[in-house]
């Protein structure tokens, strides 16, 4: 029996080794990916994706909600088309626009790193997320890699974010999250372009364009 043991503790430190340093390989892969994304998005000009986001709520069992938008970034400016809403952001100011209500509420905007936002959807990862390489595959002879993120901060609503990246331009093609409340959300990018030159009024309500009949504005 004593001579069984030492090969058998040799045998468990070996795969104890193999373990560690396959959990290193796939962390080191998912920076590498990481970092090759944020390279793509920093070059842009400007971002803008056309998307499909589908919510879902696992614990209520509901059927899933489709909605579909489209989003232009511009450094911490940001426009959102979404449904019968029009949001502009410039960085300091937030118009969050009703089309068919013709309705315009006014709020002064502060930027949270923090936080998951229109602002930072394909930048986010770059801080604050434990990640890890989760595997690649093909789709419609188009290649990904997927990487799970997981928040440092387990106070986050939600505990885990799944992105996919397209291999052939290293762009984000698909994103999904998991909210501790059961809510899962997947947002689906299906156009995206990153040289259009945008002005900086892009990012600012035309009063003009979009008249507002009822405004609410709750900056101080």
């Amino acid at each position: 029996m004593k001579l069984l043991l030492k090969p058998l503790l040799i045998l468990l430190l070996t795969a104890s080794v193999s373990v560690a340093a396959t959990q290193v390989d796939i962390e080191k892969k998912a920076k590498e990916i990481l970092q090759k994304v944020s390279k793509k998005y920093k070059s842009n000009k400007s971002t803008y994706a056309a998307f499909t986001m589908v919510s879902e709520n696992k614990a209520e069992k509901s059927k899933p909600m489709t909605e579909k938008g489209k989003l232009w970034i511009k450094g911490n400016k940001y426009k959102i088309e979404f449904n019968d809403q029009i949001i502009w952001c410039n960085g300091k100011v937030l118009w969050s626009y009703l089309k068919a209500e013709k309705e315009l509420t006014i709020e002064t905007y502060t930027e949270n790193p923090d936080e998951l936002g229109p602002h930072n959807l394909f930048t986010f990862y770059q801080q604050g997320f434990l990640s890890k390489f989760d595997g690649d595959y093909t789709e419609a002879k188009v290649k990904f890699d997927k990487v799970s993120l997981t928040p440092i901060d387990k106070k986050k609503p939600y505990f885990n974010v799944t992105l996919h990246v397209k291999q052939s331009d290293n762009s984000i093609s698909k994103l999904n999250m998991s909210y501790k409340s059961g809510v899962r959300v997947t947002f689906d990018v299906t156009e995206q372009n990153g040289s259009q030159e945008l002005d900086v009024k892009f990012f600012d309500y035309d009063p003009i364009k979009f008249p507002a009949d009822f405004t609410d504005d709750l900056r101080n």
